[in-house]
Order: structure tokens, then sequence, then C-alpha cells
């Protein structure tokens, strides 16, 4: 039995020996494998790490570890500390880089085993490692690409950040001049190509902000020298419009005062015909009256011709009577009385003969008189009638007037109104216009912060007599 136990046994520390064995040759056919002493003395080196640096066995063994680093690394306290940390037990494992023979770099990923004895001691260290130098060098040739790439990003972000730095200065002349590789040659041009449209648009818009100025400052003084003159157009009208009120009612009242005279003018031709009728009855009666005062004269001639032939007569009687004495006194008195009163009618006749004399005179002159005032009558009358007429027409014409003026005065009451409208608008556009001026003067100053390179021409400002005269006529065309 105790045979039995044994044999199994070391069948069984063979069949782990075998095992270990296996993977002792599976690790040396796959891994670089290099023993060393405690004071890093090569002990012994396999294939795969003499093939990786290119020494022969020969070349390795006996000769310390140092061999494999550079001579500021072997000589580093970095270095010194590695062994120190391996002869105290700890394993190390990392990327290293090593020197190959003929000064050739390889990278292996390596661990450094301390290897322990019965007492827990290390008294040996084995470092198993892959060749990764294609690796390392595909990764740095990345990192490499990857850090020129960084620094080509970092120049153009630089090189675009200093530009949008000046180009928000407004300097737009700030072009990228620097060659940019790759996918950033594409960003230059771009941004090359933007500048430049930036810098056409914003010299197009400082050209036209130039005019803009110009144009709004012009009407804002044309807007300015309207409004004056529309408000002095207004005071005129409204002063107008108060005389026109005053003239309509002077108007209005000749009118009246017209129409009464045309009143006054009829009623006084119709009593100027009156007058002319009594007249013509008075001319009439006037001759009449001087026909019979020739009639009443022709009558005293008779008288005095009875009074003279009675006195004759009555003289004759006295002789007679004289003659016979006494039988005649008697008959002498009463022709006595009889001559007497002859004397007495014939005195009466010649005294009313020399009244009619006088009358007749008077009448004659009185017709005569009456005849010019007829005369003059029929020409009064004709100029009242004359008169009449011109005052119709003149009430008519004043009426007529009257009726234009309140038809002016309403046409200028209504411009009155308008014009004070077009005062207001006119204040409202003097506003914008002031706004508009001062709007273009804040765009000529933010447009005037860019550098476009070339010297932007504003229009030349037109002189203020110039405008003056040139808003005169446009202000008289639109009258």
């Amino acid at each position: 039995m105790i045979f039995a136990r044994q044999a199994q046994a070391r069948r069984a520390e063979a069949q782990r020996v075998h095992e270990l064995e296996a993977q002792v040759a599976a690790m040396e056919r796959s891994q670089a494998v290099i023993e060393f002493k405690l004071d890093g003395t090569i002990l012994r080196a396999n294939t795969n790490f003499l093939g990786a640096l290119g020494y022969t066995s020969a070349e390795v063994e006996g000769r310390h570890h140092r061999m494999f680093v550079s001579a500021a690394e072997a000589s580093s306290a970095e270095y010194a500390d590695f062994w120190r940390q391996l002869n105290k037990g700890e394993y190390v494992a990392r990327k290293f880089l090593r020197i190959a023979k003929g000064g050739g770099q390889v990278w292996i990923q390596a661990s450094y085993n301390p290897v322990l004895n019965a007492d827990g001691r290390p008294y040996k260290i084995i470092k198993f490692a892959t060749d990764v130098t294609q690796v390392e060098v595909e990764r740095a040739h990345a990192e490499a690409e990857r850090q020129a790439s960084a620094e080509e990003q970092s120049r153009v972000v630089a090189t675009l950040a200093d530009r949008l730095r000046r180009m928000s200065e407004g300097d737009l002349q700030a072009v990228i001049e620097i060659e940019f590789g790759g996918a950033y040659r594409q960003i230059r041009d771009d941004f090359n190509t933007a500048i430049d449209a930036m810098r056409e648009t914003i010299g197009a818009i400082a050209a036209s902000t130039g005019s803009l100025r110009n144009g709004s400052n012009e009407i804002a003084s044309a807007a300015d020298n309207l409004s004056r003159r529309t408000e002095q157009q207004a005071a005129s009208l409204e002063e107008t419009a108060a005389a026109l009120d005053q003239i309509t009612a002077t108007v209005q009242r000749s009118a009246e005062g017209a129409k009464q005279a045309s009143a006054a003018a009829s009623g006084a031709k119709a009593d100027a015909e009156q007058s002319g009728v009594v007249v013509r009855e008075a001319v009439a009666a006037m001759g009449a009256i001087e026909t019979s005062s020739g009639q009443i004269s022709q009558i005293i001639g008779v008288i005095d011709e009875i009074a003279f032939q009675t006195n004759l007569l009555a003289l004759n009687a006295g002789v007679e009577a004289a003659r016979a004495g006494e039988a005649g006194r008697g008959f002498a008195v009463v022709a006595s009385e009889v001559r007497a009163l002859a004397q007495r009618s014939a005195e009466a006749a010649k005294e009313i003969k020399g009244l009619i004399s006088s009358s007749s005179q008077h009448v004659e002159r009185g017709v005569t008189l009456v005849g010019e005032t007829g005369k003059s009558l029929e020409v009064i009358m004709s100029k009242v009638t004359e008169i009449d007429g011109l005052i119709s027409e003149i009430a008519l014409s004043a009426q007529e007037q009257a009726t234009g003026l309140g038809q002016v005065n309403t046409a200028v009451n209504q411009m009155d109104q308008v014009t004070q409208q077009n005062a207001a608008m006119v204040e409202q556009t003097n506003a914008a216009a002031s706004t508009m001026r001062i709007d273009s003067e804040e765009l000529a100053r933010l447009v005037g912060r860019f550098r476009v390179g070339a010297q932007v021409v504003s229009p030349p400002r037109q002189d203020a007599r110039h405008q003056q005269a040139r808003l005169g006529a446009a202000i008289s065309a639109r009258r």
C-alpha cells in the first residue's frame, strides 16, 4: 500500500512537472524570456529575446542588464530603484524601451518576476516579454500624427482666433495668408472668401451709408425748411382766412347796402318820374296861366277903352250939362261922378294891366324855369335810371362777390385745415428725418469701425445755398 501510494505520488509529481515544463515550453515559444541574477547579470536569454534584440547567447550571458538601456537611463536613480524593487521581491510589469544591437530601439511589454527560494526570498529574476515594437511604432506614428494634427489644429485655431479678433475690431483685411494642410485648407479658403465678401459688402454699405447720411441730412434740412415754410404758410393762411372772413362780412354788408341803395335808387327813379309828371303838369298849368293872363290883359284893355270912352262920354255930358244951365246941373253932377268913376276905372285898369303885365313876366319866367326844371328832371331821371341800373348791377356783382368770397373763404378755411394737417405731417416727417439722420450717423459710425483697405469715397456734401435753392425750386414746383 505504501509503495502504491508513493508510486501514485511520483506519477502525480511527474505529471505536474510535465505540465510545468509544457507551460514553460509554451512561454518559451511565445515570449522572449531572459533570466538575471539579483544584481542584473544575465544568466540566460531565449531565442525570441535574442532574435528581437539581435544578439547571440554568447554576447549577452554574463553581462549586465544595462546593456539593453541607454547610458542616461542606466545612470539614473529610477533605474537603481527599479533593481532595488526587484531585489525586494516586488513584481514589475510595464512597457519598456530597449536598445538592440546596432543601436536600434525595441519596445517590449515585459514583466520582471523575482523567483523566491524556500525561505521566500528572491534569488533570481525572470523576465517574460513580448515584442511590441511594431505596435509601438505604429502608436508612436499615430501619436506623432496626432501631435502634428494637434499642433496644426492649434495653429489653425490660433490663426483663426487672431483673424476673428482682428475682424471683431473692424479689420476686414485680416485674411489668412498662412497655408493650412489637409481639411483645414478648406477652412482657410472659406474664411478668406467670407471676409472678402464681407469686405466688399461693408465697403458697399459704407459707400451707401455716406450717400444715405448726405441724403438724410438733405432730407432733414429740407424737412426743417419745409416745416418752417409750412408753419409760415399756415400762419399766413390763418391770417388770410381771418382777413377773408372780415372781407366776406364787409362785402356782405356792402351787398346789403347795395341792395338797399338799389331799392332807394328805384324809389328815387319812381319819384323822379312822378316829379317829371308833376313838372309837366306845372308847365301846362303855367302855360294856361300865361294864356289866361293874356286874355285878362285883353279884357283889361277893353275895360281901359271902356273907361276912356266913359270918361270921354262923361266929358261930353259935362259940356252938354254946362250948356243946359240949371237944367243940366244934376246931369253935370252925374257926369262928373261918372267921369271920376271912369278915371278910377282907368287907373285901376292901368294898375291891373301893370300887375297883369308883371304877372305875365313872372309867369313867363316861371314857365321858363319850370321848363328848365322839367328838362333838368328829365336829365335827373335819366341819370337816376342809369344810376339805378348801375346800382342794380353793383348789387348783383356785390352779391356774386359775396357768394364767391364765401366759397373762397370756405376753400381757404379748408386749405387752412389741410395746411395745419400738412404742418403736423411735416413735423412728423421732420422728426422722422431727424431720427433717420441720427440713425444714419450711428450707422456711419458703426460702419466706420471696419477697415476695408480702400478709401470709401462718400458723395460730396452739397453747399447749403444750393440745397436751399433746390428746395425752394421743389416747393415752387409743388405750388
